[in-house]
């Protein structure tokens, strides 16, 4: 009686099936990547604001002068200037972190002076301000106050 011999390995349906679970285990975890991407990207964007706001506060109190923090939704930039027009700190949030700014009417300007709250005489911000950061479905926004307070959300 001969015996058949069985040859090592798998088949071709259990090659298959192992690249089909590999290919939806793949979809998933791509999936859920870029919903992580999207939450840290906008806050850190966020974040960067929050140290750009303080920023601009310090710099005003350290120099003795009135400084503009200046969110340009169109743009994507936020930049750091004194009166003048000349730019201190500038950052492009759209290329730096792939967010889009929003604000409720266009260009932002916030004027700290050097007593280190913000004066609405030489800036825009009259009333509560909402600057949202969106990068696909996930949003994240800080609010500014007409004195210069920075509140986030």
């Amino acid at each position: 009686m001969r015996r058949l011999r069985t040859c090592p390995g798998f088949t071709l349906i259990e090659l298959i099936l192992v690249l089909v679970v590999g290919g939806i285990m793949s979809m998933v975890a791509i999936r859920s990547f870029s919903q992580v991407h999207g939450s840290l990207g906008a806050r850190t964007a966020q974040s960067t604001f929050t140290g750009m706001h303080a920023q601009a506060r310090a710099i005003s109190v350290e120099h003795g002068v009135p400084v503009l923090l200046r969110v340009d939704p169109q743009s994507g930039v936020v930049s750091i200037q004194n009166l003048n027009g000349d730019i201190l700190r500038s950052r492009d949030f759209a290329d730096s972190y792939d967010v889009t700014i929003g604000t409720p009417n266009g260009v932002v300007d916030l004027c700290m002076v050097p007593r280190g709250f913000a004066d609405p005489r030489c800036g825009n911000v009259n009333d509560r301000t909402e600057i949202t950061f969106t990068l696909g479905n996930r949003v994240r926004s800080v609010a500014l106050l007409p004195l210069g307070q920075l509140v986030e959300e």
